[in-house]
């Protein structure tokens, strides 16, 4: 009876996840997913290379240690840190009509209170400033598709 051993390339002493940039396709990434550091430079290297190495060493236990309440995690010999999260266009979008519809409420009240003179121009001026409080609510209480 024969035991295989499986040689991985994120069980490899000497792998390292390669730098990649969140939302990029592979073909633009500055490193592939897994380099090797045997050498002392980083050299790209992919599962069926690595499952062949003769200089394949296992992975200590403790080489890699989740830490509690951090933003990364401390990988062996350097930190993996998360980057912020910028906002999509899809919230820029809905940020700017917020915006907008704020402004069209301003400009109702101001016209309201502007043609507010006689007591015929009252009930003009209620629907103004209706108009107003209708733009303020969707503003705050409006749910735009994304």
């Amino acid at each position: 009876m024969a035991t295989a051993n499986v040689q991985t390339v994120w069980n490899c002493h000497w792998s390292r996840a390669g730098h990649q940039i969140t939302g990029l396709s592979d073909a633009l990434q500055p490193e592939p997913t897994w380099v090797c550091v045997r050498d002392g430079d980083r050299r790209a290297v992919c599962d069926d290379e690595c499952a062949r190495c003769s200089r394949w060493e296992p992975l200590a236990a403790s080489a890699a240690i989740a830490v509690r309440g951090a933003q990364g995690a401390i990988l062996a010999d350097h930190i993996v840190e998360t980057l912020p999260v910028l906002p999509t266009p899809a919230d820029l979008a809905q940020a700017m009509l917020r915006v907008v519809l704020v402004l069209a409420a301003v400009i109702f009240i101001a016209i309201g209170v502007t043609v507010l003179t006689t007591p015929a121009s009252v009930v003009f001026t209620v629907t103004m400033w209706l108009c107003a409080a209708m733009f303020l609510g969707l503003a705050v209480f409006g749910r735009f598709p994304e």
